[in-house]
């Protein structure tokens, strides 16, 4: 049975006898660009030595197919960021704390402001300190220094120096990375295949809403060239219509002033493009406005349920629900109300035509819905009874699909959890290889 002792650190607790504790100051060497040294990205290259960014970080290693490049003087000005395969780096602003260790490149490289060179001395295995900056003995340190700091976190050298980790001898160091590679790579690769399982179903998902949609439920009937491109052939019964005739009200909102405190947190419900986010019904919002914010701008209007929501530019854009309570959206939101098999019909005919609409209002860096383009996009229009049984249908089949994607999302976190703690357990001697 391990002997164990007090380690002084709250979020390590207990530790094996024979291990030590020490600063990262004290057992590596830091480097990091100073500033940009003027260097702008008016600068990148098609070739020349790589320059990696935190968005090059991927699966604990640096993806060079997204890397940019940088003149050779560029990468001669900064000797102590010149790096090689077998590097550990961690990003210290945007997404801070992801954590690589470099391979496969076959060019010279630097880094930019927002990334941090770590050279370990010889006592520390440079595996084993990556699997401690993965684990939570770093992140709990993270949260507990940054505590009370602003929403922007960043990971300052001066204040990672002081960062306080524990570890056994070298060859154990090398025992347990070598085992939590192991062990690792066996979870990753049930996540992975739980991940496809996902998509796959996403994939169906989209195909089973297109085909119903825009082929209907019985696939027997006559067909009929619909003149529309995304739709295709349609059942011969059906018809084509523009948005603007088919709903009895399409409109949009606005944002009360930001630095107006009693303009929020009210009781009125105001949907904004990210409420949209993965959902198919909206049922709460995350922000509410008061009357006074209501009254503050004219182009406010609420809106009474069911309608359709639909996200027009932003991260959101194209994402479509049905509100189920009476709200006022922003100016990012369109909203088409009508009868309740009007309402479904067209969320799932929207839906179906996600990429074909986003693709139509490309036009600038990003894509932008406009009310004109969604007014006067053509989708299907099979008889109300019709419509009626394609949404019951639709509803009960997406339904039974969406619990089977939440299922594994749920097994993809208790993997993530499991890895997490079988890091943490290892790299601070709970557990023994």
């Amino acid at each position: 049975m391990t002997r164990m002792k007090e380690s002084g650190i709250d979020w390590i607790g207990q530790i094996p006898e024979e291990w030590e504790i020490s600063k990262i100051k004290f057992t590596t060497q830091l480097n990091g660009r100073i500033g940009w040294q003027g260097l702008t990205s008016a600068e990148y290259k098609e070739e020349g030595p790589y320059l990696i960014t935190g968005t090059d970080f991927q699966d604990g290693t640096i993806n060079f197919k997204t890397a940019v490049h940088i003149d050779e003087k560029r990468w001669l000005e900064a000797p102590q960021i010149q790096v090689e395969n077998g590097d550990l780096l961690i990003t210290k602003d945007g997404t801070v704390g992801k954590v690589a260790i470099i391979s496969g490149l076959d060019d010279k490289a630097s880094l930019n402001s927002g990334v941090l060179r770590i050279q370990t001395i010889d006592e520390i295995d440079r595996k084993f300190l990556y699997y401690i900056l993965l684990s939570d003995e770093f992140w709990m340190w993270f949260n507990y220094t940054n505590s009370g700091a602003s929403t922007i976190l960043h990971l300052y050298q001066n204040v990672f120096d002081e960062f306080t980790f524990t570890f056994p001898q070298k060859n154990e160091q090398q025992k347990i990375a070598d085992f939590l590679d192991k062990k690792t790579a066996q979870l990753d690769k049930v996540k992975a295949l739980l991940e496809e399982q996902i998509q796959k179903l996403k994939d169906y998902r989209a195909s089973l809403i297109y085909e119903t949609v825009t082929k209907g439920l019985d696939k027997t009937v006559p067909m009929k060239d619909s003149g529309i491109d995304w739709i295709g052939q349609v059942p011969e019964g059906w018809g084509v219509k523009a948005i603007k005739y088919i709903f009895d009200e399409i409109g949009s909102g606005s944002t009360p002033k930001s630095d107006n405190e009693i303009f929020y947190d009210g009781d009125i419900n105001w949907i904004q493009s990210g409420d949209l986010y993965q959902t198919d019904t909206v049922t709460s919002v995350s922000k509410t406005i008061s009357y006074q914010g209501f009254k503050s701008t004219s182009a406010l209007k609420i809106y009474q349920p069911p309608f359709v929501a639909l996200a027009m530019y932003g991260a959101s854009v194209g994402n479509v629900a049905v509100s189920y309570i009476d709200a006022c959206v922003n100016q990012a939101v369109v909203v088409m109300l009508g009868s309740s098999e009007k309402v479904g019909f067209g969320k799932y005919a929207i839906e179906a035509s996600k990429s074909n609409l986003i693709f139509s209002a490309q036009g600038g860096t990003q894509p932008n819905i406009s009310q004109n383009l969604i007014k006067n996009w053509s989708i299907p229009q099979p008889k109300s009874e019709e419509q009626d049984q394609i949404v019951d249908f639709l509803d009960n089949e997406t339904s039974r699909i969406d619990k089977l994607i939440q299922i594994k999302n749920q097994q993809i976190e208790n993997i993530n959890k499991q890895r997490q703690t079988l890091i943490y357990d290892y790299v601070t001697g709970k557990r023994r290889v």
